[in-house]
């Protein structure tokens, strides 16, 4: 028997069981979005059955790019989220597409084969960059799984505090009470938690200053859903900044890193209670924002956020917030702003946002996103605090 005829009931036998392993598969992935909410069943869970029911219908070509595409999502979601029915509903749409595409040009020239096989790796990586990669990001900041908050980790005299953000989500969180009259909001990272600000904590607690760290909401031990864009996180801070009022605070700046720092500009526009604000890694949550950017990263990133943004919207049903070029020369114009950028990207929007304004950026290319504090701590100290000092502790 020659190998060929070895391999044609194997080939056959794959073949004659993707009629049975695509619907499976599209179910794990439906039962993945069990407890998720209507909206996501709506969204993610048509198309799901869509894959589940009619992609048979489809000619051999497509139907191999519609199963492995939605296998890349359902593997990549699976992983991000942590869900064993995503990630093996996953496996078996991959098994099928690899299946339904193995020999696929067989019938055709040679020539004719590796231009479709060329015109296929041309179209998979541009719809990686621009489709899947998006999508993926959009379930990190949507289905990202929390981590448990350790109760030791800020070693500060503390106490232990919830509150409601402005529209009424239970936050966690931790208040350091300070000496000298004032106090900061620390607003973390998207995907993180109040410990991601810990070391800011500690560096304006030593100086005397109240400071106030709390999980966002859908992190840590808060409340609501999350999204790591930061949509509502400004309902947060707001929140935020009503507990230390209430607390007799009257001095209150506000500090915040990545998505935080997005957060924090976006409060202080329209709240006269904060003083002061230093923005640490002031990126973009829109496309208008990427539209900031020159034309070498705009193509890149703007399109990425295209359909990360639709995505949020239709999961969420969120609104997109104000252009951050606009919220920064608001904050400008009536306070000390100072946005501290890293990356090259980060830094050519940081550029463009404080262009006309009062606001300082200091920039520090050599640095990771975020890691200022870590990697420069003496002069990243005495560049918050000046900004601190001279607007919040009382003359």
């Amino acid at each position: 028997m020659t190998a060929s005829a070895v391999r044609r009931p194997l080939r056959l036998s794959v073949a004659s069981a993707t009629p049975a392993v695509v619907p499976a598969g599209a179910l794990l992935g439906l039962a993945a979005l069990h407890g998720a909410g209507l909206r996501v069943l709506v969204v993610v869970g048509i198309p799901l059955l869509a894959v589940g029911g009619f992609s048979r219908f489809l000619p051999r070509g497509p139907r191999a790019a519609v199963l492995t595409f939605a296998a890349l999502l359902l593997v990549g979601g699976g992983l991000i989220a942590r869900s064993p029915l995503s990630l093996a509903g996953g496996l078996l749409l991959l098994a099928a597409g690899v299946a339904t595409a193995w020999g696929v040009n067989s019938e055709r020239s040679r020539r004719r084969a590796w231009a479709l096989r060329a015109t296929t790796a041309v179209g998979a990586v541009l719809v990686v960059l621009f489709l899947a990669y998006p999508l993926l990001l959009a379930i990190d900041y949507l289905a990202k799984p929390r981590q448990a908050i350790d109760a030791q980790a800020l070693q500060l005299p503390h106490r232990d505090i919830t509150f409601p953000a402005a529209d009424g989500v239970r936050l966690s969180g931790w208040y350091v009470p300070g000496t000298n009259g004032a106090a900061i909001v620390l607003v973390h990272g998207g995907g993180g938690d109040r410990e991601g600000t810990i070391r800011h904590a500690r560096l304006l607690a030593t100086s005397g200053y109240g400071v106030l760290l709390y999980d966002a909401r859908g992190r840590g031990e808060s409340e609501g859903q999350e999204n790591a864009f930061g949509w509502r996180w400004d309902r947060d801070v707001r929140g935020a900044v009503n507990y230390l009022e209430a607390d007799g605070i009257r001095h209150i700046g506000l500090l915040g890193l990545s998505t935080g720092a997005e957060a924090v500009v976006t409060e202080a526009a329209s709240d006269p209670r904060v003083a002061a604000v230093v923005s640490d890694g002031l990126q973009g949550r829109t496309p208008g924002d990427a539209g900031n950017l020159g034309f070498g990263n705009r193509i890149s990133i703007q399109p990425a956020f295209v359909v990360l943004s639709a995505a949020i919207r239709a999961v969420r049903g969120e609104h997109q917030p104000p252009p951050l070029l606009d919220l920064v020369h608001r904050v400008a114009a009536s306070r000390p702003l100072l946005l501290i950028g890293t990356e090259g990207f980060e830094r050519e929007l940081d550029r463009a946002y404080v262009r006309g304004t009062g606001a300082q950026l200091w920039e520090l290319p050599d640095t990771a996103h975020t890691q200022g504090l870590a990697m420069h701590p003496a002069a990243y100290a005495e560049r918050v605090l000046t900004v601190f000092d001279g607007a919040l502790r009382p003359r």
